[in-house]
């Protein structure tokens, strides 16, 4: 019975790691006891938009002096759980007062912050900034809120030992920038999200596209001037060898062929059959 259990549990190991296989991390923590990232933990929502809104709509928000919102292309939730358990990441979810942890959330088709970010920034009264990982200068103005976007290296693409290497100097930088926002900002909320541009996309052609762009595309499909040959290229060399070998050969072969039969006699034509007498035909 243990025997047919292993192996039950080894051959669902595929299925499962392909139904995790399009799912993005949303990781949250806030320096104060937030009653926001308790509900949403508890939450059943399978909507990654959802659960952001959720998040970052709320009136308990604005509480915040600043508002992190992180997104990173192709992170996974085996990239948070392979960090070191010593790493700075891992230790502000240890020691926060709240945290949220959606390891296995469904794929987001853009960056997840595009629109909250701003939605944010008006609804708190709040400024917006952009910091590149790894910047420890805060640049902010005199006192008040702050929405502070932080966009990471992508890791689409990257796979084994590389890309252990990639998230450990990834994190590192992170954790440098949100020490030095920590230190300007004590009252805080950060939020981390994973991604991924949708597969089958396409991108369609805007209908308030330039008059310029549609003429140019007009006279590419334009025929060219003159006659036929400047349309089409007929005498090509195929056609040509094909020409001459008819003229050359096949049609000096037909006409000898034709003369040689029309040269060859009937055996009953100017030549009286055998056994017969003129003679005799006219004395009878």
């Amino acid at each position: 019975m243990a025997r047919r259990a292993a192996c039950l549990f080894v051959a669902l190991l595929p299925t499962a790691a392909h139904a995790f296989s399009n799912t993005y991390p949303i990781v949250a923590w806030s320096s104060y006891s937030s009653n926001t990232l308790d509900s949403a933990s508890s939450s059943r929502s399978a909507d990654s938009g959802v659960v952001l809104e959720r998040i970052l709509l709320n009136d308990d928000v604005c509480r915040n002096d600043a508002i992190v919102l992180i997104d990173q292309l192709g992170l996974h939730a085996s990239d948070l759980r392979n960090l070191p358990s010593s790493s700075s990441l891992v230790e502000s979810l240890n020691v926060a007062a709240s945290t949220l942890e959606l390891p296995y959330m469904p794929q987001i088709n853009s960056p997840p912050f595009s629109e909250l970010a701003s939605a944010v920034a008006e609804r708190c009264a709040a400024r917006l900034v952009s910091h590149e990982a790894g910047q420890t200068e805060v640049v902010h103005s005199g006192e008040g809120k702050h929405v502070v976007c932080i966009g990471m290296p992508s890791l689409d693409g990257v796979d084994g030992e590389q890309r252990k290497g990639m998230m450990v100097e990834h994190e590192l930088q992170l954790s440098s920038s949100l020490a030095s926002l920590a230190k300007s900002f004590p009252k805080h909320l950060v939020v981390y999200a994973g991604w991924h541009p949708a597969v089958h996309t396409r991108q369609l052609p805007s209908p308030f596209s330039s008059t310029s762009s549609l003429l140019n595309s007009t006279a590419a499909f334009a025929p060219p001037s003159g006659g036929i040959l400047a349309r089409y290229q007929l005498l090509t060399p195929g056609l040509i060898l094909s020409l001459l070998i008819g003229f050359f050969v096949l049609v000096p072969t037909v006409m000898f062929g034709v003369s040689a039969l029309a040269g060859i006699k009937s055996p009953l034509q100017g030549e009286p059959p055998k056994g017969f007498i003129a003679s005799e035909k006219k004395n009878q």
